[in-house]
């Protein structure tokens, strides 16, 4: 079944243990795949999706279920999931790396990554990191993945070629979500807002070194950050203000915020066309942006606790 378009987005629901398939033409959710299978048993009754990646190449979406400690391999043509594999304790992302055949996943409480073969799904080897990864952003050329370790403010390097780790670098933040920037040569990552502690900040790394470039100060929760291909702006989700904050980049300087939907996590950039997508936890929507605009122009009905967002480009 050919559901997917140029005009498709995929929605993570984690409280509702299922993937979206949103048409942004129709402007409704087309349908719903259960992560869970009634015929099969598995070793916790609920999966918790988090983020999810994209295999254009194999038309596969492989998504980390943090409650079921496993990934879900979906594939996209047949619309259902072909397998699930077990990796660490709480998984919460996964990034594949074509270039040499990798699936890596971020174990929260297992203090680990776990690296598959992606022919095979068996795991290659189980790297130790820092305190509770959770967030990972690859470089442009598939050469190194940088793993954000909250728990004791570490930012793991690791080779891609030889899945060999580079170094463990202690940070002035507690690193949660990663993001690469349009250039690639800067990481963005969000400092983790605890209970006690609500005062935003992102940490902008060059990735060569490491060294710390930029220290913005920026909202209550920040979740999830994302730039435009010129790195003129970055939009910023903040899960207290309900709200998209936009940063100047260029200028150095705090622009605007966007009022969403309650509780908003994931974003993705549509450049093209000026939109965001931007999932509502509160309300169990994605958001549609309108950047020129500065406002919500729609709101899709999606499943329960939608968390992580992407746009399929695999048929055109």
């Amino acid at each position: 079944m050919k559901c997917f378009t140029d005009n498709t987005l995929i929605v993570s629901n984690f409280f509702e243990d299922s993937i979206s398939i949103v048409n942004l033409v129709q402007g409704k959710e087309i349908q719903k795949i259960k992560l869970c299978d009634s015929g099969h048993h598995f070793s916790s009754p609920q999966f918790g999706p988090h983020h999810m990646a994209l295999c254009y190449e194999r038309k596969l979406l492989y998504v980390p279920n943090s409650w079921n400690n496993s990934i879900s391999i979906i594939d996209l043509v047949k619309v259902k999931v072909i397998d699930t594999v077990y990796v660490g304790s709480c998984p919460s992302q996964v990034i594949l790396c074509p270039k040499y055949g990798h699936i890596y996943v971020a174990n929260t409480d297992s203090n680990s990554i776990s690296i598959l073969d992606m022919d095979k799904l068996n795991l290659i080897v189980q790297l130790p990191t820092g305190e509770m990864p959770h967030g990972m952003a690859m470089t442009n050329n598939e050469e190194k993945i940088f793993v954000g370790s909250y728990g004791s403010g570490e930012i793991t390097e690791i080779l891609t070629k030889t899945n060999e780790k580079v170094k463990d670098h202690k940070v002035q933040c507690n690193p949660w979500h990663l993001r690469m920037d349009g250039s690639g040569k800067f990481l963005y990552v969000v400092n983790y807002s605890n209970q006690f502690n609500r005062n935003g900040k992102i940490f902008i790394y060059e990735i060569g070194t490491l060294t710390e470039k930029n220290r913005i100060n920026i909202g209550k929760m920040p979740i999830e950050t994302i730039s435009d291909n010129q790195n003129q702006y970055l939009y910023v989700t903040d899960f207290d203000m309900d709200c998209v904050h936009i940063y100047d980049l260029k200028n150095n300087r705090y622009n605007d915020c966007i009022k969403v939907n309650p509780m908003p996590h994931g974003i993705e950039l549509d450049s093209k066309k000026g939109r965001l997508f931007v999932t509502s936890m509160g309300k169990n929507t994605v958001d549609i942006v309108d950047i020129c605009k500065k406002m919500v122009i729609q709101s899709i009905l999606v499943g329960r606790e939608p968390t992580s967002v992407v746009k399929s480009t695999l048929f055109k």
